[in-house]
């Protein structure tokens, strides 16, 4: 639960509501799960719920007004909100005055009968991303809303990053994918009104901005004129304030020269893209409805690589889906020991109704056995585990520059331009500014350094190396 002020409240009501005087009638709860879309939605409704009077609970049994934000990608995560929601079951025996609403992928368009009978603790369901109808299900507004809520819950300490959602659906067919099934087909927001929320969010303090889609590079095709990511990415820029720039998630069919071309020459739009492959074999490729082959992936790389020589990549790959034989899981190995990605996101396929590979799982000629799925994800897991190792070993003593997103665990925590965990030690404040760090060690997932400041920091950053030199001896 992220605690957050109210900022949509008249200012005479901020000055006098006390948030521990909220009474339990006016007090909301909401848990998310899932992706970073699902996190921005919520955001964007406690921001809203706040700003028609509403404060947030710490606890589920705080509040009168109980939402859960449900994913579907994975089995797990459905299980999750199950196990969630027989929590609220038992709470609501105790307080059944208390409103819930099941929301987010769980509930697509015209399921929501088959959940009413099996959850009667659930109150409403509503599909992913509508806010404003979750909103207008809070029982005791006090409020009204003088314009729309940003995705942002708290401002009191205003975040670093914020996520901007472009774009919501998804048009392609993917065999495993039960998104299209649960978010509806593609619909891009107006490129006016994505410049005007990250210009509000830019002047109240964020420093960067990433721009969300489930398809990302595919914005704006729906729209009047047909703009593209390019151009909004172009538009976006030019906020005064803005210091970073990035988006996600992109597929390789939509990413174009021009988006590559605007990558590379946009200062503040940073050198990290994220493309999924989800395997590295023709035939599973086609099998998984991707669109692409092997090599035309890797030319894309290339390309990329050749336009943004210090670009950042990271992927995404599934292991085990119907058909993966042990040859055709090979191939994908051979494609991360080849391009070398700089993070890749793997995961064991999981079966979700309505989609193709449900179907194909059935079949013990294709499917693939559970064991044999986690072997695969480990395999890949220590492979990349290696490879990002060996990318991040290239940055030691070199001078990186951060964006400090906060504190973690008394250090403070950034991200290089090419998304790099960097973690360092200072007594000043470093949130939300950039810092030149030296690195002083290098990790597969992170990496630690040094202010560069001074010549008192090039004695802590010899000391560091030594100290880190003496301790290899040692180990050898």
């Amino acid at each position: 639960m992220t605690e957050v002020v109210h900022l949509h409240m008249p200012e005479e009501a901020r000055a006098t509501q006390s948030r521990d005087a909220t009474p339990r009638e006016r007090r909301y709860y909401v848990w998310t799960v899932g992706c970073q879309m699902n996190v921005s939605d919520s955001e964007r409704l406690e921001a809203a719920l706040q700003g028609v009077g509403y404060a947030p609970a710490e606890r589920p049994e705080d509040a009168s007004f109980i939402v859960l934000n449900s994913c579907s990608v994975r089995a797990s995560a459905e299980e999750r909100i199950l196990g969630k929601l027989s929590e609220v079951q038992r709470l609501k025996r105790k307080h059944p005055d208390t409103k819930v609403v099941l929301w987010g992928c769980m509930v697509g368009p015209g399921n929501q009968s088959i959940f009413q009978g099996r959850l009667p603790m659930v109150d409403h369901f509503v599909s992913p991303s509508a806010v404003d109808e979750v909103l207008a299900l809070a029982p005791n507004p006090i409020y009204q809303l003088e314009e729309p809520a940003l995705p942002v819950a708290r401002w009191d300490h205003p975040p670093v990053s914020v996520h901007v959602p472009i774009q919501y659906g998804c048009n392609m067919s993917c065999s495993f994918c039960v998104i299209p099934l649960r978010r509806g087909r593609e619909r891009s927001r107006p490129l006016d009104e994505i410049v005007e929320e990250c210009r509000r969010i830019v002047a109240r303090g964020a420093k960067e901005i990433t721009l969300l889609g489930q398809i990302v590079d595919s914005w704006g095709h729906d729209l009047p004129g047909r703009p593209d990511l390019a151009d909004l990415l172009r538009a976006v820029h030019d906020i005064p304030g803005l210091l970073r720039l990035r988006f996600l998630t992109s597929h390789p069919a939509w990413m174009t020269d021009r988006l590559i071309a605007a990558v590379a020459e946009l200062p503040r739009c940073m050198p990290d893209i994220n493309l999924p492959v989800q395997a590295g074999d023709d035939a599973l490729l086609k099998i998984m409805r991707r669109g692409y082959t092997v090599q035309r992936y890797r030319d894309l790389i290339a390309k990329i690589r050749d336009a943004i020589p210090d670009v950042s990549l990271t992927t995404d790959v599934i292991v085990g889906h119907p058909g993966e034989t042990r040859e055709r899981f090979e191939g994908t190995k051979r494609l991360l020991e080849d391009i070398r990605f700089d993070k890749v996101h793997i995961a064991a396929f999981s079966s979700r109704p309505g989609t193709r590979a449900a179907d194909m799982e059935l079949d013990p000629t294709l499917a693939v056995p559970e064991g044999e799925k986690q072997l695969r994800r480990i395999e890949l897991e220590r492979l990349q585990e290696q490879i990002a190792a060996e990318r991040n070993a290239r940055f030691l003593h070199q001078t990186v520059e951060v964006l400090v997103e906060g504190e973690h665990k008394g250090k403070w925590r950034g991200r290089t331009p090419g998304n790099k965990l960097v973690f360092f030690s200072d007594p000043d404040d470093w949130t939300g500014r950039l810092a030149r760090v030296i690195i002083t060690h290098t990790g597969p997932w992170s990496l630690q350094g040094v202010l560069a400041r001074s010549n008192e920091t090039s004695a802590r950053v010899n000391g560091a190396l030594h100290a880190v030199s003496a301790a290899n001896g040692a180990a050898v």
